[in-house]
């Protein structure tokens, strides 16, 4: 019987591989393995617990799959305090110079008189110029929970004793503790595809950098992004987009309102130190450049980008390198605009932005604890978080895409 609690006699199975692998008998299928392979199943040929009806009765090991989880995208939470339910973020806007008024002459001049301000008048030092200050405003939150029963005694017909089953409990809080890191990449992954999405659908061009119509514009080529990928074309490319890239974030460095959302009658100049910069690369796409660019190169440490983070998917697993989604973000008018119709886009290989363009803060996580319930040897946890996901259009962010 295949996987069943029996011995299986492994000598006929064996002599068959080894005479294979010694060169005594010929390539040839090698069956029944199920006489010496245990495969994983979920038909269980003993008694299960009474309460969840999953796990065994007492068994003669046992294996706590579970391993820590660490989200890859947790450079964008952010600290906030958990008080209140809305942000307002002030932004002092740029003044111009005047002109020197200790050398100007007064309207009324009167080039007779030897005095060039004219006796009786004088410069007023009182005047009022006020400082503009631009203030957004983040409203709301967004609240989630988890709840999970810990059961006291029931659980002792499935373990061997007490010391297994508090290993059984620490796998299950390390798995709950998991499925909340799953949940705050959830978050920093919808934030980071709602941005990419929001400069896509906005359409100003200073934001989206189309690296291979730029390329072929420079280099008079007509190259598609499959045709860059064969050898001849590819290091070139890689050495063009390194240098652009490096361009691009050092003009970051520069106070302007470039690569940013203007506010209608707001001058807001912005600009994005190194260490204030934030980069995101499309990692298939980073390991290709690593392996046919890189790897050859003498002076490999001469082609550095800016430290970033490598993104696998921005997503869907399934389709790492695609986005679908309908954007929400702050017009020109300074108002809250929802596209008109979803952002689909296959090229995009990166995003820069300042630190403070996109970011979520938990404002409130903690674990309520039910009574001890006495007739059912049981109590609940409830984990309940409240967080607030911000997306700022006025700080500097590009998209980058591979068309």
């Amino acid at each position: 019987m295949p996987n069943a609690m029996v011995i299986e006699q492994a000598a006929t199975l064996l002599n068959a591989v080894v005479a294979q692998q010694t060169g005594q008998a010929s390539l040839a299928n090698i069956a029944n393995n199920d006489d010496f392979i245990s495969v994983a199943q979920t038909a269980l040929l003993t008694g299960k617990d009474p309460v969840i009806n999953a796990i065994s009765q007492v068994w003669k090991r046992t294996v706590f799959a579970v391993r820590d989880y660490n989200q890859p995208l947790a450079s964008l939470a952010i600290p906030m305090d958990r008080y209140g339910n809305a942000l307002r973020k002030l932004t002092p806007e740029a003044m111009e110079m005047k002109d020197d008024e200790a050398f100007l002459f007064p309207a009324a001049y009167d080039a007779s008189q030897t005095d060039p301000y004219g006796t009786g008048q004088s410069v007023d030092m009182f005047k009022i110029n006020k400082q503009k200050v631009l203030q957004t405003n983040f409203y709301g939150s967004s609240v989630y929970e988890q709840l999970y029963t810990i059961f006291e005694r029931q659980f002792d017909v499935a373990m061997s004793s007490a010391e297994e089953f508090v290993r059984f409990n620490n796998m299950m809080i390390t798995e709950r503790r998991n499925d909340r890191e799953r949940y705050e990449e959830g978050k920093a992954r919808l934030l980071q595809l709602n941005l990419i999405a929001s400069i896509l659908d906005e359409n100003n061009p200073n934001r989206v950098v189309h690296l291979l119509t730029e390329y072929n514009q420079l280099t008079g080529q007509s190259l598609t992004s499959q045709t860059v990928m064969t050898a001849a074309n590819f290091e070139a490319f890689i050495r063009w987009m390194y240098s652009r890239i490096r361009s691009l974030v050092g003009l970051m460095r520069s106070s302007s309102n470039k690569f940013q959302t203007v506010l209608t009658g707001h001058n807001v100049l912005r600009h994005t130190d190194p260490e204030n910069c934030r980069v995101a690369l499309y990692r298939p796409f980073m390991e290709m450049i690593r392996s046919m660019v890189l790897s050859g190169l003498y002076n490999a440490d001469m082609m550095q980008l800016p430290t970033y983070e490598a993104i696998d998917f921005w997503q869907s697993i399934n389709t790492p390198q695609s986005i679908n989604t309908t954007p929400v973000y702050t017009d020109a008018a300074g108002a809250t605009k929802t596209a008109a119709a979803a952002v689909t886009n296959d090229t995009v290989i990166g995003l820069i932005h300042d630190v403070d363009a996109i970011g979520y803060a938990m404002l409130d996580d903690r674990v309520n604890v039910s009574p001890y319930n006495i007739l059912g040897d049981y109590w609940n946890e409830a984990y309940k978080a409240r967080f607030m996901a911000i997306q700022d259009m006025t700080e500097k962010a590009i998209v980058l895409c591979l068309d």
